[in-house]
């Protein structure tokens, strides 16, 4: 099920559903940005509410803004103000059904993604892009309007460098996927994907240990998921850690989990915890082309 493009004069939300934005955050001109693209704003109630550990409110007080978005007639779309943490609890408070009786696009990622895999099992298309938070760094033209072309329905395709440890071939699937940990922690629960349709997998991640991260792709090789994949697509994995320890950094290990696989495997990805971060739509059927010159990821 794919929501609705926008076009100008719609309404977007931007709402917090996991971690309580900074004042920075709060401050920023994403408000400006979205209306200058011909864009309504609502902004959730809940969004400069704090709770302890970190979250934007309680998990009850997340969840009924992001309900009170996705029944509201007028909003084409929400947009998450930052990740962090606590998406798996806001959307226990939720009833997820409402996503497809009001089907609308969602935008957001790292935490996000638990919100992006339940959608995804419900076979409800989302755009793993910028979040409004990101909008107080460096401008970024590419990140922004990536965005903005996304939900005005303007992406077909993105194409990367080539890369050493790109796998060549072409396959085509569901583009699911988005943080590496959040999906081993949706391993076994009723959100988990189980990959019996072709699967294209987009894995990203950011601050993690090279032993967490080698946990993780052990994890999803052991239960089964990557080798149910027709291809995987790798984005940034940010500020990893301990590198010099494991003698080789953190593609190199990622490389000796996907190249036994025997099916393409696109490196180089812009998408994910740095700039540009290219917008991109999980749920929609892909394919990918892996050859001498990169690669590319279209949209069908």
């Amino acid at each position: 099920m794919r929501p609705q493009f926008l076009k100008e004069g719609d309404t977007v939300a931007v709402i917090a559903i996991a971690s309580a934005p900074s004042q920075e955050q709060l401050a920023a001109n994403w408000k400006e940005q979205l209306e200058s693209w011909g864009l309504k704003v609502k902004i959730g109630k809940n969004i400069t509410a704090t709770y302890p550990g970190d979250f934007a409110g309680t998990h009850l007080q997340r969840a009924q803004d992001l309900q009170e978005m996705i029944l509201d007639p007028e909003v084409k779309a929400i947009i998450s103000i930052r990740g962090g943490y606590g998406t798996m609890h806001t959307i226990k408070n939720l009833n997820l059904e409402l996503f497809k009786e009001n089907p609308k696009w969602l935008v957001g990622y790292s935490d996000i993604t638990i919100l992006h895999y339940a959608l995804q099992k419900m076979g409800l298309e989302s755009i793993h892009g910028a979040m409004c938070g990101t909008f107080t760094e460096e401008f970024d033209g590419f990140s922004q309007n990536s965005l903005k072309n996304a939900l005005f329905g303007n992406v077909a395709a993105y194409t990367t460098n080539p890369h050493q440890f790109n796998v060549k071939g072409t396959a085509k699937g569901r583009l699911i996927g988005g943080n590496l940990t959040l999906m081993r922690n949706l391993v076994a629960t009723p959100n988990d994907h189980n990959f019996d349709e072709p699967t294209i997998l987009f894995i990203e991640d950011i601050d993690e240990r090279m032993y967490t991260i080698d946990s993780k792709l052990w994890h999803l090789r052991e239960c089964g998921h990557l080798a149910k994949c027709k291809g995987i697509v790798v984005g940034y994995f940010t500020d990893t850690r301990e590198e010099d320890q494991w003698q080789r950094n953190v593609l190199d290990l990622i490389n000796e989990y996907t190249a036994p696989l025997g099916i393409p495997v696109m490196f180089n990805f812009p998408c994910g915890h740095e700039h540009p971060n290219a917008s991109i739509y999980l749920g929609r059927e892909v394919e990918m082309s892996v050859g001498e010159s990169g690669g590319v990821l279209s949209f069908l």
